[in-house]
């Protein structure tokens, strides 16, 4: 068995770009377990064992305009959920193990929808310009 590349412990590892493609990884991955209804793919993301799989109606989840904040070791993911019937703002939050990124917490809350918003003159949600710089 090939052995792991060394890594810095993860309180004194950079939030770098590769860091932050790395947390946007396993972001993508929980929408996509959570649509799929993965229970072990939820499994493996998630820090603390759990899922959020087991209502029969949950729904399906599309995840736009990913913004990433970080610090070594912690990072949080705001994103906008399209659902069927709705839009929701999301906050998902990650910690660094020894192995890579996991969620420790999921919250989301409804807002306007976009196409509401540019109905109303306001403007449209954009992703932002991707940022190069070190947040620390």
């Amino acid at each position: 068995m090939p052995r792991r590349p060394t890594r810095p412990p993860p309180l004194l590892a950079d939030f770098d770009d590769d860091e932050r493609d790395a947390v946007l990884t396993v972001n993508r991955a929980f929408y996509r377990a959570f649509n799929d209804r993965d229970y072990a793919a939820m499994e493996n993301l998630w820090a603390p064992a759990g899922a959020i799989l087991g209502h029969p109606e949950s729904p399906k989840v599309r995840c736009v305009g990913e913004w990433v904040i970080g610090r070594a070791g912690l990072a949080i993911v705001v994103c906008r959920e399209i659902l069927a019937n709705g839009q929701l703002m999301a906050t998902n939050s990650f910690v660094r193990s020894r192995d890579g990124w996991y969620m420790v917490g999921h919250h989301s809350g409804p807002v306007p929808s976009i196409e509401l918003a540019r109905s109303q003159g306001a403007a449209a949600a954009t992703a932002p310009t991707r940022d190069r710089r070190k947040l620390h």
